[in-house]
């Protein structure tokens, strides 16, 4: 799967748990070229590390964390002990 070139701004409105980019349960995904600012929590937001093979390159992530301060503009943790 390829997320590309998407413009996303002031998430969180009405939920909280956002992020620009959300992947639980999935793998070999690209995440490319994106502009995400103006939210809650983190940008990108990985659940897990299923399958791995992700690609995360050249987005542009901004004014994001902004109602808590548990973590950055790029979160993720794995299930996997």
């Amino acid at each position: 799967n390829v997320v590309a070139r998407n413009w996303v701004h002031d998430i969180g409105t009405f939920g909280k748990q956002v992020a620009c980019y959300f992947q639980a349960v999935a793998g070999r995904n690209t995440v490319a070229d994106n502009v995400c600012y103006n939210g809650p929590r983190a940008g990108l937001n990985f659940n897990d590390g299923f399958l791995g093979g992700n690609v995360v390159e050249g987005n542009l992530i901004a004014n994001m964390v902004r109602e808590t301060s548990d973590h950055g503009p790029f979160n993720s943790w794995d299930r996997v002990p």
